[in-house]
């Protein structure tokens, strides 16, 4: 059948984009981390990146992740590869929401509710991103058959 290969490419497609989203958005966190409040641009651009393109690679990453998962035999690597993919996608989804309500305070002049997204977002990101290495890991060992 010819559904399931092309499923998981689409699949990879859609990680690497994420993943790509990750590791700039890190880059841009870290480059302005010490900037003062009204002079950094991190909240538009993180959101940005996130509403145009991250979300939606989250999106296709579930979507085709759930449909490759209708004919599977389950094993311990398959198990720990889809219980962190659940978690990334669902601590990035939280993380999307700090994302914006920092940047909603951000619009709104509020530098209080700004830094207490932003922190909160860092404290989540983190959680994102080892959830993402973990299934990345394991889904390398599976597609390598390790």
């Amino acid at each position: 059948m010819m559904i399931m290969p092309l499923v998981l490419f689409i699949h990879l497609i859609a990680i690497g984009i994420w993943a790509g989203c990750v590791a700039t958005e890190i880059v841009c966190e870290i480059g302005q981390k010490n900037m003062a409040y009204k002079q950094s641009y991190i909240a538009k651009l993180h959101w940005e990146i996130d509403k145009y393109v991250e979300i939606p690679a989250i999106l296709v990453c579930t979507i085709t992740g759930v449909i490759m998962l209708q004919n599977v035999i389950w094993s311990p690597i398959l198990i720990t590869k889809v219980a962190a993919g659940v978690l990334a996608v669902l601590f990035n989804s939280i993380a999307a929401y700090t994302v914006y309500m920092r940047y909603h305070y951000f619009t709104k002049d509020n530098e209080s509710g700004y830094i207490k997204y932003h922190k909160l977002h860092e404290r989540i990101g983190i959680v994102c991103v080892l959830a993402i290495v973990v299934a990345l890991v394991a889904g390398g060992f599976r597609i390598v058959g390790s």
